[in-house]
């Protein structure tokens, strides 16, 4: 199965789910709004959960812990690391290796059967350490590719932690790089005298730039770079979210050469990397609390309000098109495919990072209350409101 297919049984590797960052799983997700579990974590989780083809689920979190459970939710192995784990690690195409970078700078490969320490490499910075983007795994490369606040995307060996190669991440990086089929990278940035721009790099690092938006007059420093670029490679597009202080811009070009498709302008800037659901229909959570969805033409579907002052993360969905989103209020929201949103259930503290699904169709949703909430398959049709 390559890494940037969505089927029924896609492993959810990495943040977003795959390679593209489309944060969809193959099958229909019908889930009861009643918890199946509860894992137990040490600290806030802040990362989304990610899985092996068989479905062990590894949890790290801001204690900085990463915890393996099997599909029953038995605890399996525990790992304490250097410091606090914010970036969805991922794991590796042969379910090896799951690689983990930490809030000091530090980047780990693990063996998913026992939490072993492979190797550790810590990443050069001459201020903030802090690794924040989610990381991602080329399997036909063998690399794992991570921004870190130092200001460059790495690009490691998965086998050896041995640097490849690494560019230019703009300031305060945070947004992931997706990849499409041919492990070709895609990233956002903000450059000063630059603006914002959307860059392909090939997985032997020759930089292409696609897309240039000017330096906004508040200077890039006050462009927001946290939500990645989404790629739609069936219709041979890249879903951008280009903010401009505090107003967003949805931006939907050719992923072949960065032309500009459609744009559309938010009325609040978007951290959360977009999802695509069912029908390339594009949902964008902001930082008012409302989620909007849009046509793959760039047509608005639906707007919903959270309820929440603001929304840190995007949502996942199933093939039947609904979407789950969770909120600083500790909510989570089912939007079905016509943009209706209902309350799905409520957590005792925030959720700050995206739902994640596992092989076999289970919902697995972080929260800071030191716990990860599963959802299991109901008996209710996809379209019914929770």
């Amino acid at each position: 199965m390559a890494d940037g297919v969505s089927s029924p049984g896609t492993v959810w590797r990495c943040g977003g789910g795959d390679s593209s960052r489309r944060s969809q799983w193959g099958g229909a997700a019908r889930l009861s709004p009643k918890p199946v579990q509860r894992l137990k974590a040490s600290g806030a989780v802040q990362a989304s959960v990610v899985f092996t083809q068989s479905g062990t689920a590894f949890v790290a979190d801001m204690a900085g812990v990463v915890q393996a459970f099997s599909s029953t939710g038995r605890l399996t192995w525990r790992v304490r690391l250097d410091a606090g784990i914010s970036a969805t690690p991922a794991v590796s195409a042969d379910d090896e290796f799951l690689v983990a970078a930490t809030h000091s700078g530090s980047v780990y490969a693990l063996e998913t059967a026992s939490g072993s320490i492979c190797w550790r490499r810590q990443i050069p910075s001459k201020s903030d350490p802090r690794i924040l983007s989610d990381l991602l795994c080329l399997p036909g490369a063998g690399l794992v590719i991570f921004s870190s606040w130092g200001g460059r995307f790495h690009a490691l060996e998965v086998g050896t932690g041995r640097e490849r190669f690494s560019w230019d991440a703009g300031i305060s990086p945070k947004a992931a790089a997706a990849a499409d089929r041919a492990e070709n990278l895609y990233c956002l940035r903000a450059r000063p005298e630059h603006g914002m721009e959307f860059v392909r790099v090939s997985n032997q690092g020759e930089e292409q730039l696609l897309l240039r938006q000017p330096e906004n007059p508040e200077g890039a420093r006050r462009s927001l770079v946290t939500a990645g670029p989404v790629l739609d490679e069936e219709r041979g597009t890249a879903c951008l979210i280009l903010n401009q202080g505090r107003a967003g811009e949805l931006v939907v070009c050719n992923l072949e050469d960065g032309t500009v498709r459609w744009r559309r302008g938010l009325p609040a800037a978007v951290q959360a990397t977009p999802a695509i659901v069912r029908n390339g229909r594009l949902v964008v959570a902001d930082l008012t609390g409302w989620v909007r969805s849009f046509s793959p033409e760039g047509q608005a579907i639906s707007s919903f309000s959270t309820g929440s002052e603001y929304l840190l993360a995007g949502g996942a969905s199933g093939s039947d098109g609904a979407c789950y989103i969770g909120d600083p209020l500790g909510q989570v929201h089912r939007i079905t495919p016509q943009g209706e949103g209902s309350l799905f259930y409520v957590a005792p503290r925030s959720i700050q990072s995206g739902p994640s699904f596992d092989p076999r169709g289970r919902l697995y949703v972080p929260c800071t209350d030191h716990r990860v909430y599963v959802f299991g398959p109901g008996d209710r049709a996809p379209n019914e409101p929770a």
